[in-house]
């Protein structure tokens, strides 16, 4: 059983979808990598707030003045 994830990201107030199919999701310091089965990666300058297994979603909160890396 593969259990792939949505990540949002919450920027100015509201949360946005930023990946789908997020096999792999690593922190190191205040960047979350963000890493799909075949490769596609995306980095955040954020932490995560919430993982919600049942739903299969990661809730990223971006860092001040962050954009993505």
């Amino acid at each position: 059983m593969v259990c792939q994830a949505r990540v949002y990201v919450r920027r100015d107030g509201a949360e946005q979808l930023v990946m789908e199919d997020v096999a792999l999701v690593e922190v190191e310091g205040d960047t979350c990598t963000l890493s799909t089965l075949f490769g596609e990666e995306k980095r955040i300058r954020g932490r995560i707030a919430r993982i919600d297994l049942l739903k299969h979603t990661v809730h990223l909160e971006e860092a001040q003045g962050a954009n993505d890396v």
